[in-house]
């Protein structure tokens, strides 16, 4: 590619990774890691997106005593309060203990929802001679009660107003003064605060900057020595967690990079000790992981905390390909850049292959942040290969083509130094017997030790925690302290209507019960007395209108009794909240700080949806799996959603053992179809499943002597460890047969940079382990263990054992026949081709013919590799019809032999003028003539092209034929000699940049050109639409008609009954402007091959190829 080409692709990168980098933002909720469609995660969501404040910090106190519990949480308390700018409110005891004046809107608005005939009951009592008996019993109780709280209540609620009736919601509110077990445990010893931060914590750092605030005002106090030193002060709640998980972020990030990135250094010094390569492996390893980074941003927006650990697994497996590059570059010292990157080039391919392949199928694991790490890990792996094999060695060895540019000019080159390396040393009884013995002894080993127990499987969410966590240890201990040791389970439910939600909790209640009755849960509580009740509130307006007629009489019968102006302020308070409830229209909430924060616990309005969610207790022995889910499924069926962190485990292990499959299977398919096309040979493929069969033992066998457990997120694993391993046999095992069997010749070249890379790819999984969240800690574990055992296997085995059972008589077995199908026919060669040219010399067309289908007969037979390629190539054209695909092929054949006959006839000198049927489009031809500018003739290898050449010379057109060379030695010149006896010239183009000048000079003169476009060399190729496939088409088209502005003609010759027919179709128009432009030229080949795709289907039995031009299909059904 011209400079031009490369600065635009490298403006359009940058363009890219920018967009990308300002798009980035870091997701520290752990629920965005998990598949959205499961009703647990959405029971997760909604209850921390509706009953949890993120800028509520819950702080837990406690101490051996409960008077310095107690103490000690005043003080806090007041010393946060006094910071304005940092904090909104603490809550440190029962609202309604400090604020009682606010007590008063929520009983008010209670005693509204109460039914219209105990409401009735309330009228009554304060209503005419019932006052002065309601006053009458206030007095009494005063004066014979000895309990504190109810003297402290009474004394200000002469008509028990805050004393709700008993029944109405199963006792729930006996005593609106109670409530300290939400603040404090029965000993008194621990306590816990809700701290609200004044500032917006919409960042993480925010969260941070604030924690820490709140951290220094705590830590000042114990210096002061105003909180005693063996308090114990903890923090959990939304913004502790967010600060823990960001914080934990950056640290996986920096520490996953740091310890990679030093242990590859390190590795690399070992190995080379060499200061420059390794810079500058460092430098684009630095450069891969942004771009990766900025990639991720574009493509994702946000990226999860958990995702982040693509960074330390990408530095790992990114080395392998540079180091893989450069060791073979030190192993052929003669050797330039181009011919170390042909001789390397397939083996980073298919390894890359693999390696991505394994990274994406982690999207069909249904876990949405393993599958964006795996994205992010394939993105990587992509531009990691093209960096290595195309940016790494250039500044390294600039002298290379200076010296090779000498040696050639002095004849001098030689290949000494690497030739010395294919003389395979002997293979010796004592080596093999060694290699043998010591795997039969590892396989025996790994079969005891897990004859005493596999792994076992962690069905809990215990692999979404942070490993070391402050503020889940803060929560163990509310849960310790104040729920008994249980985390409750949530039952949530949402609707439009608020009569809805009170009728679901109703029909809830006795399901409860009998799960109660069942031994499945302990207990429960539902939020019935605190939802409104819109009907109750209607039927209940009358009956307040009515008490509030009576409110001066109420407090001068209080008055006239003995009580205080005072003693009527909750009642007024009361009588307020029900006077505005009758001004308002609709449902009735309360407004104020207390019931605010009360009812924000159990109840939320967003906008237009109405959320409730009760509180289910399990009991203490855990309850069976399968009853909690039956349990689910009824309140399901009932509109409530059931969910908690101890349904997640179970829920997202069951969904991922589901997808299991959708993960094993492809990438299984993967590796066997990257294994089949790297080698070709049934033996290398088995050896290479032996490899990872004996490190997956061996892994196995790890984990139960540690006692690792797989949970759900080590189990991906699985999938990685068979895409990120198998590259090692395939290095490996292509490496042997570059050096011909040489092990020490491959292992210098390869074993050595295995080592190193392996080593890099067990940090980068290995940095994980520090990593802050458990699951990835244990999935790196899992990884780096594994792919260590690949590694060794590949490196220290495979070699041994390839030589015993591939290696045979010291060279290699001869090419399967896959192989050897992938390629042009051997019988394609120039001394066929000349006993071609003598046949048909001495025999009539009539004998040739049959001679020509007999031969076609034989080969259709016997060459079944042939065969099936030929029939995968009519596939799409029949809509996978395979009978009809058969028959066609057959049918080609026979064409092709009679083909070959006659291009025979036409190449030895002999006329052709009788084989020629109709010419249809001269017209077309003549009018491109007559618009003076050079005609390129487009064709596919669709019937007898090369017989256009005849036609037109008998027309008095001079043609021009580009075409490849013919492999062999002499067989280009052969063809290029029997064309020019027509008068027709043979433009051969090959690896010279510059071939495509000379045809554009002579385009521009108004030459004809003859120019096939299917079929493509790999430097013209590009992908377009045939038969709705992609194929592979040639460019070169386009681009000729952009550089000299050719005429378009597309033309093709197939035979029929009556001969070889001619047709010239009406040129492509196309605006030579616009062509600057590579995606217009992309889609004018698109447009030249649709122009064929009707012929080619009316003549699809002489369509031919016999190379496989289709890319591997990813639709089984056309197979079929």
């Amino acid at each position: 590619m011209t400079r031009r080409v490369w600065f635009w692709i490298l403006l359009i990168f940058s363009a890219l990774v920018i967009a990308g980098a300002f798009r980035l933002k870091f997701d520290v909720d752990v629920l965005n890691l998990l598949p959205g469609d499961l009703p647990v995660v959405q029971g997760l969501r909604l209850y921390q997106k509706n009953f949890t404040d993120s800028r509520e910090l819950i702080v837990t106190i406690k101490s051996a005593d409960a008077a310095k519990t107690e103490s000690s949480a005043r003080t806090l308390a007041q010393a946060l309060r006094s910071e304005t700018n940092l904090v909104e409110s603490v809550i440190w005891q029962p609202v309604w203990l400090e604020r009682p004046a606010q007590a008063a809107e929520l009983i008010g608005y209670l005693w509204l929802n109460q039914p219209p005939d105990v409401f009735g009951e309330l009228t009554n009592r304060l209503s005419g001679t019932n006052i002065q008996a309601t006053l009458n019993d206030a007095k009494e109780q005063l004066a014979t009660s000895l309990s504190p709280m109810d003297l402290a209540r009474r004394g200000y609620d002469p008509y028990n107003l805050m004393k709700l009736p008993d029944g109405v919601s199963g006792g729930a509110a006996a005593s609106f003064g109670e409530g300290q077990s939400l603040f404090t445990s029965q000993d008194g010893t621990f306590r816990i605060l809700f701290v609200k931060a004044k500032p917006d914590l919409s960042s993480y750092r925010a969260c941070i900057s604030w924690l820490n605030g709140v951290k220094d005002i705590v830590a000042s106090l114990q210096k002061r020595g105003e909180l005693a030193q063996e308090v114990k002060i903890g923090f959990t709640g939304g913004p502790a967690f967010n600060a823990e998980i960001s914080s934990g972020m950056e640290h996986d990030m920096t520490s996953s990079v740091g310890i990679t990135s030093a242990i590859i250094a390190i590795l690399f010094w070992i190995f080379h000790r060499r200061w420059v390569p390794m810079l500058w492996l460092l430098v684009l390893l630095g450069v891969i992981l942004a771009c990766t980074l900025a990639f991720g941003g574009l493509l994702f927006g946000s990226i999860n905390v958990v995702s982040l650990g693509f960074a330390g697994i990408l530095l790992g497996l990114a080395v392998d390909y540079g180091v893989v590059h450069y060791q073979e570059a030190l192993a052929s010292p003669n050797a330039i850049i181009p011919e170390i990157r042909r001789a390397i080039g397939p083996s980073i391919f298919w390894a890359a292959v693999t390696t991505i392949s394994a990274f994406l199928v982690l999207n069909f694991g249904g876990l949405p942040g393993l599958a964006q790490l795996g994205s992010l890990v394939a993105i990587g792996v992509m531009l990691s290969a093209l960096v290595m094999l195309f940016a790494f060695l250039p500044p390294l060895f600039r002298d290379r083509i200076k010296k090779r540019q000498e040696q050639t000019a002095s004849s001098s080159l030689t290949k000494a130094a690497s030739a010395r390396h294919d003389i395979p040393e002997p293979l010796t009884p004592l080596k093999r017997n060694l290699s043998f013995g010591f795997t039969a002894i590892l396989v025996l080993s790994c079969v005891i030790i897990l004859s005493l127990g596999i792994p076992k499987l962690d069905n809990t969410a215990n692999a979404l925690r942070p490993q070391h966590s402050p503020s889940y240890t803060a929560l163990d201990e509310i849960k310790a302290n104040l729920a008994q040791n249980r985390e409750p389970l949530w039952l949530i439910t949402r609707s439009t209507n608020t009569s809805e939600i009170a009728r679901r909790f109703d029909v809830a209640q006795p399901i409860l019960e009998q799960a109660i009755s069942n031994q499945t849960i302990g207990s429960f509580t539902l939020p019935t007395m605190l939802w409104p009740r819109p009907e109750n509130q209607s039927a209940n307006r009358e009956a307040v209108a009515q008490i509030l007629s009576q409110r001066t009489a109420l407090k001068q019968a209080a008055v006239a009794e003995g009580f205080s102006t005072n003693s009527t302020i909750m009642t007024d308070h009361i009588l307020d909240t029900w006077h505005a409830a009758l001004d308002q229209q609709g449902v009735f909430w309360p407004t104020n700080e207390m019931s605010q924060w009360i009812l924000d616990k159990v109840a939320a309005r967003n906008h237009g949806e109405l959320l409730a969610v009760g509180f289910i207790f399990p009991k203490t022995n855990a309850p069976s799996t399968a009853a909690l889910e039956d349990l689910s499924q009824q309140l399901s069926a009932k509109g409530f959603i059931l969910s908690g962190w101890d349904l997640l485990g179970s829920a997202i292990l069951k969904r991922v053992q589901q997808n299991m499959w959708k993960v094993i299977l492809p990438m299984i398919a993967l590796v066997l179809l990257s294994l089949f096309l790297a080698f070709k040979r049934p033996t290398e493929i088995l050896l290479s499943i032996a490899v990872l069969t004996l490190s997956g033992l061996c892994l196995l066998a790890v984990m139960h002597i540690a006692g690792w457990s797989w949970n759900l997120l080590n189990l991906m694993a699985l999938p990685l460890m068979l895409g990120s391993g198998v590259d090692y046999s395939i290095f490996m095992q292509l490496a042997l047969r570059r050096h011909n069997g040489n092990m020490a010749g491959a292992y210098h070249s390869v074993g050595r940079a295995l080592l190193l890379c392996g080593g890099t790819a067990v940090a980068g999984f290995g940095s994980l382990s520090f990593s802050t969240n458990a699951g990835m800690a244990s999935l790196g574990q899992v990884c780096a263990i594994g792919i260590a055992g690949n590694m060794l296997v590949s490196v220290f085995l495979l070699p041994i054992w390839w030589r015993a059972l591939v290696f045979k008589n010291n060279k290699l077995s001869s090419n399967s026949t896959a192989s050897r199908a992938a390629g042009p026919s051997s019988l394609y060669c120039s001394v066929l081709w000349k006993l071609g040219l003598v046949l048909v010399r001495s025999l009539p067309r009539s004998v040739c013919a049959k001679l020509s289908h007999l031969l076609a007969e034989i080969y259709w037979n016997f060459a079944g590799h042939r065969r099936e390629i030929v029939i995968e190539n009519l596939l799409p054209a029949v809509n996978g019809d395979r009978k009809l695909a058969h028959k066609k092929a057959h049918e080609l054949l026979h064409n092709f032999a009679l083909k070959v006959a006659d291009l025979w006839r036409f190449e030895s000198g002999l006329p052709v003028d009788n084989l020629f049927g109709e010419f249809a489009g001269w017209e077309h031809f003549t009018k491109a003539q007559s618009e003076k500018r050079g005609i390129l003739l487009v064709t596919p290898h669709l019937g007898n092209w090369e017989f256009g050449g005849p036609l037109l010379t008998k027309r008095g057109v001079n043609l021009q034929v580009i075409t490849l060379a013919e492999p062999g030695s002499g067989f280009t010149e052969m063809r290029q000699a029997s064309r020019a006896r027509w008068d027709i010239e043979t433009l051969v183009i090959g690896e010279d940049p510059f071939a495509f000048v000379e045809i554009i000079r002579r385009l521009e003169a108004g030459a004809t050109v003859a120019l096939l476009i299917d079929r493509p060399p790999p430097t013209s190729q590009i992908t377009v639409e045939l038969f709705d496939r992609p194929f592979a088409a040639s460019i070169a088209a386009s681009e000729l008609a952009r550089a000299s502005g050719c005429v378009l003609l597309p033309v093709y010759l197939p035979l029929t009954s009556k001969g070889y027919a001619a047709h010239i179709l009406p040129a492509i128009p196309y605006d030579r402007g616009a062509l600057r432009k590579r995606e217009a030229r992309q889609q004018l080949a698109q447009e030249i091959m649709y122009a064929f795709e009707k012929p080619i289907l009316e003549h699809l039995n002489q369509w031919y190829h016999f190379v496989p031009i289709w890319p591997a299909r990813s639709n089984p059904d056309d197979s079929h």
